[in-house]
């Protein structure tokens, strides 16, 4: 039987003439840093290093530069143990499921756990702090033993889904062309994450818990220009801050807790910025402050206080550069926030501005830190909202409208009896892979809107399946996974460079992408 995948396939007709090379991958399993440094001087793209649970101390990578990705990996169910990790000038190298754990009794101020520099560099699920256990540190321990996080310079880096505690800086991009993903950034002195580069996303990031031991002003997260005159006489572009969590702290007894600003852009320009989906929970008046924006969006956040003290309320502000030129084509919708400062250019619409006093009447539980931020089925948010540049899908996923208009602040109210069957299936998204082109490894991201059965597939040309990615029920959320030209659930394959297709199945939804394999 032809299938309307075939049928579709068929129509498909490209003509590729690549050099084609055979490349069979070999995963290496090495137990201690002598046996590490010698796989890495001796892998070529594809292949894997797997580390046995122990202490590697510092990994260095320098000038290593590969025609596609090679993977350092902890064996699953083991601990793997870096002191620091530096890759320099390098290229195609990926670090998985690690923990790096720099352990200083002074001197720790301006080192960093992981230096990534290179291009097409990614570390993921992997576990960075400075100490296990905080408790009984004075401000000059905080000096003397938190370094920062990860720092990120080159393009094409990816950092995803870590969990970065007790540092500094948690995450300082100055990247281009990267995406900064899914990470947990908790307790940390300095900014949660500091982005300088052009062209790159920062999105589904949780960073809280502030602590005020030194002068910086610290910010969940900052950005700033540097141009021929310094800092604030250049341009930060093209950079989307999508799905964040940012609170100034859970615990109102935590020690050394600081007033910690927003989302802070105090040097401009800002230009073509999106700013959706956030939530940011403070005691600070920045809780997303523009000085110096151009056509920048500012839609469908929630920004609110920490506590129900009536000042400072936390606004969303667009201002004039700090040299006196204005912010000019800048959106502002959507929001809801407790206070709003907007000058120059700026066009507003469909924001809500409330007290905390009346937080109750549009959010579940608006109890700091730990509350609750959805809307409430009475609250007036609900059906409130412009459907002009709105985001489709809300901070969890969910579709937008899901009543008869767009709702307010960063979530969409939905319920069990509330959701439209056309809805559901506008909620399920398959994202381009990335990179594409890629050899031979690259990731697939999609999204489900509702709990069910899901598939993805990899075709060829001609409507042949050569390998299964996901085969399994999961439950609402985003999610991504890895295909490997070259190895695939422990298969070693050699596929052609050439078109593929994937194709996502769940429920009553379909898409199909392609993308392409270059070797």
């Amino acid at each position: 039987m032809t299938t309307k995948f075939q049928i579709l396939i068929s129509l498909i007709v490209i003509s590729l003439n690549f050099n084609i090379r055979s490349i069979y991958a070999t995963e290496i399993i090495v137990s201690n840093s002598t046996e590490l440094q010698n796989a890495i001087n001796n892998v070529q793209g594809g292949d894997t290093i797997t580390l046995l649970s122990g202490t590697y101390g510092a990994l260095t990578i320098s000038g290593k530069n590969n025609n596609s990705f090679v993977v350092i990996r902890a064996n699953i169910g083991g601990a793997a143990i870096f002191s620091s990790v530096n890759f320099n000038n390098s290229s195609y190298w990926e670090l998985t499921g690690v923990e790096i754990k720099p352990r200083y009794t002074s001197g720790a101020d301006g080192k960093n756990a992981v230096n990534l520099d290179g291009s097409y560099l990614t570390i993921k699920n992997c576990d960075i702090n400075y100490s296990d256990d905080i408790s009984g540190w004075t401000d000059s321990d905080w000096l003397a033993r938190a370094g920062n996080g990860i720092v990120m310079d080159g393009e094409n880096l990816n950092v995803l889904d870590n969990t970065i505690t007790v540092v500094d800086h948690g995450i300082g991009c100055g990247a281009s062309n990267s995406i900064v993903s899914g990470n947990l950034i908790v307790n940390f002195r300095g900014d949660g994450i500091r982005g300088l580069g052009d062209d790159v996303i920062y999105e589904y990031n949780i960073i809280k818990n502030s602590f005020d031991v030194d002068g910086n002003h610290d910010d969940g997260f900052q950005s700033w220009s540097v141009g021929p005159g310094g800092v604030g006489t250049g341009v930060v572009k093209n950079v989307v801050l999508r799905g964040n969590t940012i609170i100034n702290y859970e615990d109102p007894n935590q020690p050394y807790r600081g007033s910690m600003q927003g989302v802070g852009l105090f040097d401009g320009m800002f230009e073509n910025w999106l700013v959706e989906n956030n939530l940011v929970i403070t005691d600070h008046w920045h809780g997303i402050s523009f000085y110096g924006a151009i056509n920048c969006k500012i839609i469908n956040n929630t920004v609110v206080d920490n506590n129900l003290t009536p000042s400072p309320d936390p606004w969303i502000m667009v201002n004039n550069h700090k040299n006196g030129t204005p912010s000019s084509g800048v959106i502002v919708r959507n929001n809801i926030a407790t206070d709003y400062s907007l000058t120059g250019g700026v066009t507003a619409d469909h924001n809500v501005e409330i007290t905390m006093s009346q937080a109750s009447s549009y959010f579940i539980n608006p109890s700091g830190g730990t509350g609750d931020y959805h809307l409430i089925s009475t609250s007036p948010a609900i059906d409130a909202g412009s459907n002009l540049l709105a985001p489709a899908i809300d901070k969890d996923g969910i579709t937008r409208p899901q009543g008869s208009g767009f709702d307010i602040g960063c979530y969409e109210y939905t319920s069990g009896t509330s959701v439209e069957e056309d809805n559901i299936l506008q909620s399920f998204q398959l994202f381009q892979n990335y990179p594409n082109p890629f050899n031979p490894s690259t990731t697939l991201s999609f999204v489900i809107g509702q709990s069910s059965f899901v598939s993805i597939k990899i075709y060829d040309i001609l409507g042949n399946e050569v390998a299964v990615l996901v085969d399994e029920y999961k439950p609402a959320g985003r999610y991504e996974a890895e295909f490997n030209a070259d190895s695939h659930s422990g298969k070693v394959r050699n596929l052609p460079s050439g078109i593929y297709f994937y194709q996502l199945k769940s429920g009553e939804f379909t898409a199909t992408k392609s993308m392409m394999l270059i070797k």
